[in-house]
């Protein structure tokens, strides 16, 4: 309905950076410029990466703000301005996954790893990369070895841990892997045989994640260059040939078998629903085939007049095509939508060859720079599982008909958004989890306080009332939004005291429920529970009760513990992600995090109080607004 031909508004953003003064140096960097292009109003954005010529360094990322319609280009120079170059030297894909993005940027040998709002975070050095393919909490990144001079050299698929961003693992393969997907526990990878020109590769290698070694060769077609897997878990593969007489072809599989084989040039596939599409790069035409029966459909969107079709992304709402016209100069990104009707057009940068629609809880649409929309304090409960104790059932209070929901949604109403509450974690074991709106960054110093109700004996700062919780952090490498990935624990300063049980566990029954003291009559046990019993695991740490002067107090502990220095030292009670470390104690490197668990560390009854148990009252990001 609008096109950038026919522009209603044309916005210039000042942005982080501005043209000719920057900190890249004598670095010309220029400005995003936002350009509107349509009124129809989605949630989300969609990223456009710009191959650039091999060699000219320009690889860049422009952004479309859906909500607001207003189309910007060159997005990453301007959220980056201390980046020196920019993406690089041809981008060759880009994805979301998880809170993060990733682009892997071919001729500058790296994965460049961003935040949801194209902010760099960290790089990722793998020699001629070219396609990503994720599963839980791994990246595995194809990429060619060898050159044209020496082309005999099989790539290589590199496993790389998204949490720490390391690579784990590297399996060989065919010749010049290309694009890759998973299908359950199998990673499929085209292998291309680029550099072999005249006896190009024919494979589809298949690679056991569990063993990261290949299991399989399937021959499909020569010069295999694009995989995407459907509902009905067929794969389609995009065949190039030879491009002298052995013709491209499109093949679909089921796993090991060729199911069918179409004869049409195929030069992208993308696939939503039950219809997958391809650009016929030779016809310039969209053709979509049905994922049940393979039967080519009706397709009304007239693509005819595209001077090179290149990039492609179906999605539920709409089809976006890309037009690299020339191939020299600034291409055309195009929205259609299912009933062949163009909304509207904008103009990218050089080769626009991949996209990416952001989605998720945290897709918040990029800004210049104002971030209101990120707050402090916590935000979500996703656990409430107690020990044992003297306030279970009363904070947060449990009443008849309530169930784990329920009682997650009463601790965030005690808790979240500085509400000032309590929520108390019972005996040893006891835990909450819960998140913010967005991710926490892993920056210099410390990261997120989290509040408690602590204080120091009259007249001391070593001793006080303190019930000390250990904290472990967890990134949502799966993006499915439950925090069911890697658990890694801020190592506290007890974390290498030889009396700390680093295996304990510890199971509660409902037949044990006894009153512990005179002053709290109810159960004890959590009784939205329906097993009879449960267990358990964690750390345990030393006693650290004492007494002075006829009074029961414990140790207050150097750093790194929950409840165990007041609210009012703000660095006393918080934390840095930097003091991660896995289930064998080594140190890793989180650049952000999505989840926070704090549990009761110390499994001890004191006389008359009852037993020592962790509360929260709530938790800041510390380098949020």
């Amino acid at each position: 309905m609008h096109t950038c031909l026919s522009i209603l508004k044309l916005q210039i953003t000042l942005c982080i950076c501005i043209m000719l003064v920057s900190c890249r140096g004598d670095e010309i960097v220029y400005p995003t410029i936002g350009t509107h292009v349509t009124d129809e109003v989605r949630n989300g954005g969609l990223y456009v990466l710009c191959e650039g010529n091999m060699g000219s360094n320009k690889a860049r990322l422009d952004y479309i703000n859906l909500h607001t319609g207003d189309y910007y280009s060159n997005w990453y120079g301007a959220m980056n301005p201390t980046q020196m170059k920019e993406l690089g030297d041809v981008g060759n894909d880009i994805q979301q996954y998880g809170h993060r993005l990733y682009a892997v940027i071919n001729c500058s040998h790296k994965v460049e790893v961003m935040d949801l709002q194209a902010r760099h975070i960290a790089k990722i050095d793998i020699s001629n990369c070219r396609y990503m393919a994720f599963k839980g909490d791994k990246m595995y990144v194809s990429a060619y070895v060898g050159s044209i001079a020496d082309p005999d050299m099989l790539g290589s698929v590199y496993e790389v841990d998204t949490a720490t961003l390391t690579i784990t693992r590297e399996v060989k393969v065919g010749h010049q892997p290309d694009e890759l997907c998973v299908v359950g526990n199998k990673l499929f990878v085209c292998n291309s045989g680029g550099y072999l020109t005249n006896r190009y590769d024919s494979t589809i290698s298949v690679i056991d994640l569990t063993t990261f070694t290949e299991i399989e060769k399937i021959p499909v077609g020569l010069n295999p260059t694009r995989i995407c897997v459907d509902a009905q878990k067929h794969l389609w593969v995009c065949c190039q040939g030879n491009y002298v007489d052995a013709m491209p072809s499109l093949v679909i599989l089921d796993f090991a078998h060729i199911l069918k084989r179409i004869s049409t040039p195929c030069a992208n596939i993308s696939i939503c629903g039950n219809t997958a599409y391809i650009i016929d790069n030779e016809a310039n035409t969209l053709r979509a085939f049905s994922t049940i029966d393979f039967a080519e459909q009706p397709q009304p969107i007239d693509i005819k007049n595209f001077e090179h079709p290149y990039g492609l992304l179906a999605t539920d709402e709409a089809l976006y095509i890309t037009d690299a016209k020339n191939y020299v100069s600034s291409g055309v990104l195009h929205c259609y939508g299912y009933d062949g009707h163009e909304h509207w057009r904008a103009l990218t940068g050089d080769i626009p060859g991949h996209l990416c629609r952001v989605t998720g809880e945290y897709s918040l649409a990029p800004d210049t720079g104002s971030h209101e929309d990120v707050h402090r304090y916590l935000a979500h409960v996703y656990e409430y599982l107690p020990g044992m104790g003297q306030f279970v059932n009363e904070l947060p209070k449990y009443e008849e008909g309530d169930d784990a929901e329920t009682m997650c949604r009463k601790c965030e109403q005690a808790i979240a958004n500085n509400a000032g509450g309590l929520v108390c974690l019972g005996g040893w074991g006891g835990y909450i989890t819960f998140g913010f709106d967005h991710p926490v960054e892993n920056k210099e110093g410390r990261d997120i306080q989290i509040l408690a109700n602590a204080y120091y004996m009259t007249g001391s700062t070593e001793y006080g009332s303190s019930e000390h919780g250990i904290v472990l952090v967890s990134r949502d490498a799966n993006n499915n939004g439950v925090p069911d990935d890697t658990w890694y624990e801020l190592k506290g300063c007890l974390y290498d005291n030889p009396q700390t049980n680093h295996t304990y566990q510890k199971t509660y029954t409902r037949s044990g429920d006894t009153i512990q003291n005179p002053f709290h009559k109810q159960p004890y046990y959590p009784q939205w529970l329906e097993e009879d019993e449960y267990t358990l695991y964690g750390a345990k740490l030393p006693s650290q009760t004492v007494k002075i002067n006829g009074q029961t107090v414990q140790k207050i502990l150097d750093f790194g513990y929950v409840d165990n220095k007041p609210n009012k030292d703000t660095i006393g009670s918080s934390f840095d992600i930097s003091w991660a470390v896995d289930s064998n104690g080594q140190s890793v490197s989180l650049q952000m995090i999505d989840f926070v668990r704090v549990y009761t560390a110390v499994d001890e009854i004191n006389d008359p109080t009852g037993e020592i148990s962790t509360e929260i009252s709530g938790a800041i990001d510390l380098h949020a607004n």
